[in-house]
Order: C-alpha cells, then sequence, then structure tokens
C-alpha cells in the first residue's frame, strides 16, 4: 500500500532472532532478515521502518524518573541469549539495502517511543502505519497491528480509547495506558499496585469510555491507596509508562483532561526538579571520572 510503513521492534528482534544457544550465528542474522522481509510482504507495506533504542540511549531518561523501585531492575545481570551481541550488532550496523529497511536509533527515548511518535504523526495510523512487536506497551498505540506470533490484525482508529482484539481479546487504545497505570508493568519492573492485576484493572475502569473517565477512576484508585503521596506516584508511575510523541517525561499530560487536579502539576514540577538535580549529579561524576 502506497505509503505505508511497518515499524520493526528491532530491540526485540535482537532477542527473538538469537535463538537457542545451539543456534549458528550466521542462522540467527537470517532469521532477523526474514523477518523485516516478512512483515513488509504481509502487511503490505511500501516500506520497513526498524527502531533501535540506543546502546548509548538515555531511554528517555526513565531511569531517572523512577524512584520506587529501579527501572527495568530486574534485567540487572540476567544473561542475554548466547547470538544477542552478534544479532543485535547485526542489526545496528548492516547495510539497509540488505536489510531493506531504514534503521532509526533513538538517543533521546526508547524504540517504544519512536512507534509513538508515528502514530502521532499519521493522519490516518490505520492505513499508514503498521506496529510489528511482541511488547504489549505498544497496545496503547492506533495503528495496525499485527501479532508478532501468528500475524493477526488489530485495527486501533487514532484517538481510539478502547478497542478490544478480535483475535486475541486484548485490550488496545489508551485505555491500556490507564490499565496498566494500575496495574504496573513486570517487563520494566514498574510496580503499579502491589497486588492489582489485570482482571482489577478491568473492573476499575468498567464504564469508562474515554481517557476523561479513565482518569478519574484512575485518580480515586490512587487517593485510596497512596493519600497524599499520590500525585507523585501518579507522575512517577505515567512518566514510566507512557509511549511518548515528544522526549520530555511529562509527555503524559497530553492523555490526561484539561480540569486534571491541579497537584499533578505541581508534582510533574518536582520530578522534573529531581530529574534534573539527578542528570547534574550523573555528569559531575562522569566528568570526574573521565579526567581522573
Amino acid at each position: 500500500m502506497p505509503g505505508r510503513v511497518v515499524l520493526i521492534d528491532g530491540d526485540y528482534l535482537a532477542y527473538f532472532a538469537s535463538g537457542g544457544d545451539n543456534m549458528r550465528v550466521d542462522v540467527s542474522r537470517r532469521v532477523a532478515v526474514n523477518r523485516l522481509h516478512a512483515a513488509r510482504e504481509l502487511s503490505g507495506a511500501e516500506r520497513v521502518e526498524l527502531h533501535l533504542s540506543a546502546r548509548a540511549s538515555n531511554k528517555g531518561e526513565r531511569f531517572l524518573i523512577a524512584t520506587t523501585q529501579p527501572y527495568q531492575g530486574q534485567r540487572k545481570g540476567s544473561r542475554r541469549p548466547k547470538n544477542w551481541e552478534a544479532v543485535r550488532e547485526f542489526l545496528e550496523t548492516a547495510d539497509e539495502a540488505l536489510l531493506r529497511a531504514k534503521r532509526i536509533s533513538w538517543m533521546d527515548r526508547e524504540a517504544d517511543d519512536g512507534f509513538s511518535y508515528a502514530a502521532f504523526v499519521a493522519r490516518n495510523p490505520v492505513e499508514s502505519v503498521v506496529h510489528h512487536t511482541a511488547d504489549k506497551d505498544m497496545q496503547m498505540l492506533a495503528g495496525l497491528h499485527i501479532a508478532w506470533t501468528d500475524y493477526a490484525r488489530t485495527e486501533v482508529p487514532k484517538g481510539a480509547y478502547e478497542v478490544i482484539g478480535p483475535h486475541d481479546g486484548k485490550v488496545y487504545g489508551t485505555k491500556w495506558f490507564w490499565m496498566q497505570m494500575l496495574m504496573g508493568d513486570t517487563a520494566d519492573h514498574i510496580p503499579g499496585f502491589y497486588n492489582l492485576g489485570e482482571a482489577k484493572a478491568r473492573e476499575i475502569l468498567a464504564g469508562t469510555t474515554c481517557n476523561a473517565e479513565a482518569y478519574e477512576a484512575v485518580h480515586a484508585e490512587y487517593v485510596r491507596q497512596k493519600a497524599e503521596q499520590w500525585a507523585d506516584y501518579f507522575v512517577e508511575q505515567a512518566g514510566l509508562l507512557w509511549l511518548r510523541v515528544t522526549h520530555h517525561p511529562h509527555d503524559f499530560l497530553r492523555v490526561l483532561p484539561e480540569h486534571r487536579h491541579p497537584e499533578l502539576i505541581d508534582a510533574v514540577r518536582r520530578m522534573n526538579a529531581n530529574i534534573k538535580e539527578k542528570r547534574e549529579a550523573l555528569d559531575r561524576f562522569n566528568g570526574t571520572a573521565f579526567s581522573g
């Protein structure tokens, strides 16, 4: 289809193509290339974009936002597949003509945020933007979603609050973001609320039809569980979970209603000041380390 682009999650592709420890590196590389080519054919896309979080990426400073527990902290020390380094380097350096894909490496955000930007700027993302990833975070985004395992399709129109996947029964649209605000994201070590899973999140959001109604329901749960600390916890979780159009940590404000509680803006200011303080401390530390 003219103008259609399929976005490939390169961060996940490196893990997927690595295979088991007995797989040869050349086979792993071929698996990666084949997936890029297959995604283009199956989606009918005119072109392919391979989105990667650069190795030196600050990941949207999510590591600095996180105060309750370390962002992606459970991954520290975890073992990567044997072929991961070879596949990752291949995706980072291979000729784009071989990949038949445009490579985009993000320094000031994560690859996921690149998907969000593409969906936001598209006039009709269902027609022009295809998301191909195994990462459930992207369920909040508008566009045509093609599942990683069975290639099932789910169309999420621009501005959609809730779409139920016709094949997988999953929640798509911005309602997925609000559900994550309640239950967190174990894959990225984002806590949400203890012992509050998807079933309870659906229950809390039952009957909501838009972001404004979801905000009120989620706000009530934050106040119930966090009392006077609700606003600071809210902006921390939102800053970690929301897939951004810009690199700004408070980009999530675009999905909140205009009548949001004023305490949130104060909490955003505190969050940004805390990030700035941590960033400056890191810069001083790195400067000392290099000069030493």
